[in-house]
């Protein structure tokens, strides 16, 4: 895939993970709270990108070309953002604390080089979308586990909240 259309696509993700950080502030209800982030920690944002990445992958799937494995490069785009966020962004937070230019740069660098990954990956030839889609259920049942089961840890709290987890957890 050319550098470009790389480049648009991770605009793409990039803005979808803007729309779905507002998604349980506007609509706040169970079934939203298992795609989009319910608090500010670290661990709701990476539910953001996953679910940026899921939704992106499915919306091209049948909107510009026909990938048959879409599914698979689903999760491993949303997968592949993630531990390259934590990567680049955790010794950030670490020494400075939240800064939001920041952490939105960090946040499209790791959708881009996401990006760039998994669309070098070799899988065209290989109907993997089985697997995809039963990775895809298990990592939104790790996120709902923790979203209701926050470890009392930095990752899962809300430092403008004071909270872990779901609102209704926290009453």
């Amino acid at each position: 895939m050319k550098l470009k259309k790389i480049f648009i696509n991770s605009i793409i993700i990039f803005l979808l993970c803007t729309l779905v950080h507002f998604g349980y502030t506007i609509f706040p209800n169970t079934l939203i709270g298992i795609f989009c982030p319910v608090n500010e920690s670290i661990w709701e944002h990476l539910k953001m990108i996953f679910t940026a990445s899921v939704i992106f992958s499915i919306g091209t799937r049948f909107i510009y070309y026909k990938d048959p494995n879409y599914l698979i490069k689903a999760y491993l785009r949303g997968m592949f953002s993630i531990i390259i966020l934590l990567i680049l962004y955790l010794p950030v937070y670490y020494l400075f604390g939240e800064i939001l230019v920041i952490t939105m740069i960090i946040l499209f660098i790791s959708i881009f080089i996401s990006e760039l990954i998994v669309n070098k990956l070799p899988i065209e030839k290989h109907q993997l979308n089985i697997i995809g889609a039963i990775l895809i259920i298990i990592n939104y049942l790790i996120f709902i586990y923790f979203t209701y089961n926050p470890l009392k840890v930095d990752l899962f709290y809300d430092h403008n909240s004071d909270k872990y987890g779901i609102d209704i957890l926290n009453k």
